[in-house]
């Protein structure tokens, strides 16, 4: 046995055992195949009454299917995932959002940390334990093919009885939607002058809904070229429908999908009662309406409790001022009338901040006393990072183009070659130990190189340290195993002015909220302030405008992890770093890293980024050009 399996299995030995004795006889195998393409462009796949002709609009698709399939298995059962890229000009790679991985890093996803992109028409299999329990999802992790549908619900059942009761279930798969494809959108952020993705053409929920400017007296509404005229019939028809019955209750797994956009979702009518965030059982909190950011997942009990008929199910954007765009589905009674319903659904204003914050605080984890993680609360040997997010401008080499980017402490991250970073992080730990430093990485700092008034501008004149970017490169933080790490992140305002929220979503892990304050972070105060109790553990958290949020977890399970902001165009412009944890008691390499074409990942280039020379051999059509050429002399 190699002495890396050997460490791995040492480290890993309390965890492993668990998962093994959790179902002794039941756990499985489970097996899923996916065959991922950009479909045809015909309007019969618009989801939201667009004209999808006249732009060229595609869908990126699992097995044809908007959104993707489902995954399920139970607590401990193995998962193999088999996707074959039968696109021929897009490389892919799928994370599994809310898995942990735990002896799996490999099949975590992100290209360029864990693996290698897939090329066209070759095949990946993805191997993972079912862990933890609670509502996931997966979704495209390289490029922008996210936006284009690559995603779908993953639902893992507990080994153990949940602590709540319901008579059935339902996932609801929230997702924003543009009319301009991933790639049009990447384009426009890797340009400059910089071009914004704007704000979404509609809100869909599980695949369907209506375009404002579609809907009757909608500016297009009577335009074939924007509107289809197919979808002037029946609304009840164009949305998602919920059949309940009256007297029972429902578990509503809702899945925040969006690229974009915070939602406030709600029932007309109805309260709604949160059990469980992430695979976290909660101390139960009844609302009228809660905000879901993307990345996020809130699992909710619904009781038919009201007259027979239909209801509105809702969501309306929150902290951006869009508030004509907005996601609806049907909640019918079994044995009543489907009519449109009359009384919409009461959202809190757009801007209305202190809402989420304050129902953010409110969330308090069940029972910690069962959590492996818990150890983290009762440290007091902590590594504290705190982290800045800004928006900078990044000069290139030749001193005349720019880029904006997103930064944390001044570093924007981007994944630079010539390997992915899993095997640089293994070869040069059994090379010289752990913690050595990672070839073409640069140390994330535990401070920001100035420190000024972060509810304020980021101008010198200010006092803050201007506009222009310190540094571009691939960010680590290089842990230790069974080191406890405290990551406070703080809010600052954009380059225009405009304060926005950022939903910091962790690969690998979940981490305890133990702290929220507005304006600025002080540690002599605020850590006197912490929950330490019962704070609630998840693995994407909300960080408001403004505002800080201190995050803890224990360094447990070894591996390379993405932590990043999951507005997906913050994260290409480079909002994020990644965790390497003791990445010298992995097992050995993946055989896909080893396979690793070289030419794909040239030195000092970002693997995101259209105009690079990666980018370009990474979505080249390789296998069409190269029978087109066989054929022209065979």
């Amino acid at each position: 046995m190699p002495r890396t399996m050997k460490a791995f299995l040492g480290s890993h030995l309390p965890v492993l055992l668990l998962l093994a004795i959790a179902k002794p006889i039941l756990a499985k195998d489970v097996f899923y195949d996916f065959d991922l393409a950009r479909s045809s462009i015909e309007n019969s796949l618009s989801p939201d009454c667009m004209n999808l002709v006249e732009p060229r609009r595609y869908l990126f698709l699992a097995d044809k299917t908007f959104p993707g399939p489902a995954i399920e298995a139970d607590e401990g059962d193995t998962i193999h995932v088999i996707i074959t890229n039968s696109d021929s000009a897009a490389s892919v790679t799928i994370h599994f959002h809310g898995i942990h991985q735990v002896g799996t890093p490999f099949s975590d996803g992100p290209v360029g940390l864990t693996q290698c992109a897939v090329a066209s028409y070759q095949s990946h299999e993805y191997v993972f334990k079912a862990y933890p329990a609670g509502t996931h999802y997966w979704h495209a992790h390289s490029a922008m093919y996210f936006a284009d549908g690559l995603s779908g619900p993953i639902v893992i059942r507990p080994k153990d009885p949940d602590p709540f009761t319901y008579d059935d279930e339902v996932v609801l798969f929230l997702q924003d939607w543009y009319i301009e494809t991933g790639t049009e959108q990447l384009a426009g952020l890797h340009s400059w002058p910089f071009v914004w993705i704007g704000n979404p053409n509609s809100i869909l929920i599980n695949g369907k809904g209506i375009a404002p400017e579609c809907l009757p007296g909608g500016a297009n509404y009577n335009n074939s070229f924007v509107c289809l005229e197919t979808c002037q019939g029946n609304t009840l028809d164009l949305l998602e429908t919920i059949t309940v019955e009256a007297g029972k209750t429902y578990r509503l797994r809702i899945i925040n999908s969006a690229q974009l956009v915070m939602q406030n979702f709600a029932i007309a009518g109805h309260s709604l009662t949160i059990v469980q965030v992430e695979g976290t059982n909660t101390e139960p909190l009844t609302v009228e309406s809660f905000d879901i950011s993307p990345g996020q997942r809130f699992d909710v009990l619904l009781t038919a409790n009201q007259d027979p008929g239909s209801y509105w199910i809702q969501t309306s954007v929150s902290e951006r001022n869009i508030q004509d765009v907005k996601g609806n589905a049907i909640l019918q009674y079994a044995g009543s009338s489907a009519t449109v319903p009359d009384i919409l659904p009461v959202h809190p204003a757009w801007d209305d901040s202190a809402f989420g914050e304050m129902q953010q605080d409110s969330l308090k984890s069940l029972d910690v006393s069962s959590d492996p993680e818990a150890v983290a609360l009762n440290a007091t040997d902590i590594k504290r990072y705190v982290l800045v997010g800004t928006q900078n401008v990044y000069t290139k080499d030749d001193g005349v183009s720019s880029l904006l980017r997103w930064a944390v402490n001044n570093i924007s991250s981007h994944r630079l070659g010539p390997r992915p970073l899993i095997e640089r992080a293994v070869t040069a730990s059994e090379e010289f130990g752990w913690p050595t430093a990672i070839p073409d990485t640069i140390d994330m700092t535990t401070e920001p190189p100035v420190v000024w008034n972060y509810t304020g501008l980021i101008d010198v004149d200010s006092g803050g340290p201007g506009a222009s970017l310190g540094t571009y490169s691939e960010a680590v933080v290089r842990l230790e195993e069974g080191d406890v790490v405290e990551f406070i992140l703080q809010n600052t305002r954009a380059l225009n002015g405009a304060a926005e929220f950022h939903p910091w979503h962790a690969h690998g892990y979940s981490f305890y909220i133990v702290g929220r304050g507005t304006g600025i972070f002080d540690p002599e105060k605020d850590v006197s302030t912490y929950n330490e109790v019962n704070p609630v553990l998840r693995d994407t958290v909300t960080l408001y405008p403004l505002n800080w949020v201190a995050l803890r977890f224990v360094a447990s399970n070894p591996g390379v992890w993405f932590f990043h902001c999951h507005l997906l165009s913050h994260q290409v412009m480079g909002m994020g770093f990644t965790v390497v944890t003791q990445p010298d008691k992995l097992p050995d390499l993946d055989d896909n890293l080893l396979s690793c074409p070289g030419a794909l990942y040239d030195d000092k280039k970002d693997l995101d980024d259209p105009a690079s020379s990666a980018y370009c051999l990474m979505n080249f059509p390789w296998p069409f050009a190269i029978s087109m050429l066989l054929a022209l002399f065979f």
